[in-house]
């Protein structure tokens, strides 16, 4: 397996909010996964006294908006939601080999994930970085199955990694141990939320790790996430996040009227 994929999959909790994994075909493209998510656990929930709402985005709308997001770069990988949903199978297939341990952790994982994108008009970006390692996902998701969109609001709003902060999986013969950690954010979105996790194969930690920030907007979900970047600061990584995030709000608000 890609050095790419095991960055991403650990904190697989994120799969949740954004309605799937990374898939091979991705990865064998661009020597990283996308994960709308990217994308990880639960993180700082923080809510609008008063949402705006929104109506729900369409495929055709999320695709616009993600290629917004992903500029100008040539190297940018599209997916609308017809890739992603035939991405899902290999997907899940992935975290089912996985060993993960403590159990409780596989079993947090595995509640978490959505396994469908029925009811979920969906797409995603992956813009690669200047090296393998590097890369900046953007996922935008609009609900029209309001109980996904119910689920998708309760894992915003816990803050319980119910002790999975620390846990090790094994794949492909390879054991990976990774850590999760909530951070403190707000944005323009409704409810906020951001994470970081770390990664370490073979004893050695994953340089720059992996940032992630979701937001939701009414009956839409937005998800960034930014890895293997570590020539700046987590604070200074929060605030580039937060500052993709607020563009990516507009941007739905603009379109979901």
């Amino acid at each position: 397996m890609k050095k790419r994929a095991l960055v991403l999959l650990p904190l697989a909790a994120a799969l949740a909010l954004s309605g799937c994994g990374g898939s091979d075909t991705a990865a064998d493209k661009s020597d990283s996964a996308t994960q709308p998510a990217e994308q990880s656990a639960p993180a700082q929930n923080t809510e609008a006294a008063s949402p705006e709402a929104s109506a729900v985005l369409t495929s055709e709308q999320a695709t616009a908006i993600v290629k917004k997001l992903a500029g100008d770069s040539e190297d940018a990988i599209i997916m609308d939601g017809d890739t992603l949903a035939a991405s899902i199978p290999q997907a899940q297939k992935l975290i089912e080999q996985m060993e993960i341990k403590p159990k409780k952790c596989a079993e947090f994982v595995s509640q978490q994930n959505i396994g469908d994108l029925s009811g979920i008009n969906m797409a995603a970006a992956t813009v690669p970085g200047s090296n393998p390692m590097q890369a900046t996902s953007y996922s935008v998701a609009g609900y029209e199955d309001a109980s996904k969109l119910d689920k998708a609001k309760e894992l915003a709003s816990s803050k319980d990694l119910q002790g999975c902060d620390k846990f090790t999986m094994s794949i492909a013969g390879q054991e990976v141990e990774a850590g999760a950690k909530i951070l403190d954010a707000t944005s323009d979105a409704d409810v906020t939320y951001v994470s970081t996790s770390t990664v370490k194969m073979g004893g050695q930690e994953v340089p720059g790790g992996s940032y992630q920030i979701q937001g939701i907007v009414g009956s839409n979900v937005i998800a960034i996430g930014i890895s293997g970047d570590e020539s700046e600061s987590e604070d200074k990584v929060v605030k580039q996040l937060t500052e993709e995030m607020n563009k990516a709000v507009a941007e739905v608000k603009a379109a979901a009227k």
